[in-house]
């Protein structure tokens, strides 16, 4: 690495500002220190051949968006397509319910082999013609007994004999790919627990809830906003939100597109009591600093500096109102003087 680069004295902390490297050094373990306890939050930082400082890691953003968001249908993660069961031949003399519930009546099998034979062997028995008169039902009670298979038996004893522990390893014994490790891994991230759900695909998250994104200092606001909505698999267009930097005093101030949102993090300090960043709605009205000092005042003490300002108000009124008054009758005295008519006299 080039020895001057690390000797810039200067390090470029967003649009047009500027920060010495000590005071740069302080910002940071300052922010660090405030998040001893979860040192997974802990920024970093890399310099580049040219000097330039990049920092990296998690940033705190907000939700407080008022339109519902759409979720994306299409997931990493395949679901496996629902098959509706069949209804059954309500002429089939098997059983009055059918297959309905899954189940069989009592005294339909000899035994528990039997349970195993029917779940791997189809029923063959239909009746195209059904006989006149009431519906017959019959039973395999009485029924010739089939010839078993000797695996079967064996596979039925061997589960029964088995213990709960057993029978969870075993079901446990395969081993998931790399590929099926990976592609559960890029699953998509939930808003409080919310995955894609056809009825609720579309609804808007609890305002003022925190959720968290891995980015660079060299990320502007747009950018920040994309790697938001592929995080969660939205579909809405990134264009619809903005990201604002709310104040505990009430001012709110937009991020523009050349601003990058953890280098505004980082000058405002940790602190979500301090400062919070929220993706809102990017039609959402600002609040400037001499507005947002009156928000949080009581209500009487409200009505009363409304009243104050009425009347510096009406003061200011009066005062214009009586400048272009006396402007009026000066001009007016000017021209009537000039308009009257000159008489000359002779001698």
């Amino acid at each position: 690495m080039n020895e001057a680069a690390l000797l810039l004295p200067v390090v470029r902390a967003g649009d047009g500002r500027t920060l010495t490297r000590a005071q740069f050094l302080s910002l940071l373990n300052t922010y660090n220190c405030f998040l001893k306890d979860h040192t997974q939050l802990h920024l970093g930082y890399s310099q580049g051949a040219d000097g330039e400082v990049v920092v990296e890691g998690f940033l705190n953003i907000s939700w407080g968006v008022r339109r519902p968001i759409r979720l994306k249908i299409q997931d990493d993660k395949q679901m496996i397509p629902f098959a509706p069961l069949n209804s059954p031949d309500p002429t089939s003399p098997v059983s009055p319910m059918g297959d309905k519930r899954g189940m069989s009546r009592w005294g339909e099998c000899n035994d528990l082999h039997q349970v195993d034979e029917m779940a791997e062997t189809p029923q063959d028995t239909v009746v195209t013609k059904p006989l006149p008169g009431p519906a017959l039902y019959e039973t395999t009670t009485l029924r010739p007994a089939r010839w078993k298979s000797h695996e079967l038996e064996a596979e039925s004893n061997l589960f029964r004999c088995m213990s709960d522990a057993s029978l969870v390893k075993r079901r446990r014994g395969r081993v998931k790919s790399a590929a099926q490790r990976e592609k559960e891994r890029q699953h998509r991230f939930s808003i409080n627990g919310h995955f894609y759900n056809y009825k609720t695909s579309i609804f808007t998250p609890s305002f003022d809830t925190p959720t968290k994104v891995r980015i660079t200092s060299k990320m502007n606001t747009n950018q920040v906003i994309e790697q938001l909505l592929n995080k969660f698999k939205i579909e809405n267009d990134p264009q619809e939100f903005a990201l604002y930097c709310v104040h505990q005093s009430g001012e709110k101030r937009k991020l523009s597109e050349r601003d990058q949102p953890l280098w505004e993090r980082i000058l405002q300090g940790p602190s979500d009591d301090i400062m919070k960043i929220f993706l809102i709605d990017m039609d959402e009205e600002e609040v400037s600093n001499d507005v947002a000092q009156y928000l949080n005042l009581e209500l009487p003490i409200l009505e009363q500096v409304l009243l104050k300002l009425r009347e510096e108000e009406n003061t200011v009124i009066q005062s214009v109102v009586s400048k272009y008054q006396q402007q009026h009758r000066l001009l007016s005295h000017m021209l009537t003087s000039k308009m009257s008519p000159h008489i000359e006299t002779s001698v």
